[in-house]
């Protein structure tokens, strides 16, 4: 990594982590991001994580373009979310409009019996199907829809 990429990684973190709770943008209405990269192989950005799911998931190939991914996926995925609200209007209908891929493991599928939440363990590439934690039911889970 380039100390230009570390340094504007240092700042993302800066912004996302270490700011006082009440200016926090991306915490407060519980949006979760996964940043993880090795070596010269791209940055891997997720917008969920691992207990609720994924929504979408970017491999960006350099620090600078974390932030710009990020805005427009919360943009996209929370629109009428506060942090959402505070980005420049060109972020967010570019955001309406951009095509945003789904995770390749880890995609976010909720019960439909009772509504809660499931993620594919790390490692699974596609769930066909899967059981309830919290009302022990089977749920089939159809193929995710292309935008």
């Amino acid at each position: 990594m380039t100390r230009t990429a570390r340094l504007h990684l240092e700042r993302v973190y800066m912004a996302l982590w270490t700011s006082p709770p009440n200016s926090r943008k991306f915490t407060p209405a519980k949006i979760n991001i996964r940043i993880s990269w090795l070596w010269d192989g791209g940055i891997e950005v997720w917008l969920g994580d691992e207990m609720n799911g994924f929504l979408a998931q970017e491999t960006v190939r350099c620090a600078a373009e974390i932030a710009p991914w990020l805005q427009e996926a919360i943009a996209h995925f929370y629109p009428e979310s506060a942090y959402a609200a505070t980005l420049d209007q060109d972020v967010r209908q570019r955001a309406v409009t951009r095509l945003f891929l789904p995770p390749r493991a880890g995609a976010r599928v909720v019960c439909p019996r009772c509504g809660a939440p499931h993620a594919a363990p790390p490692g699974m590439d596609e769930l066909f199907q899967f059981i309830c934690m919290r009302c022990g039911r089977s749920v089939e889970v159809p193929p995710p829809k292309i935008q």
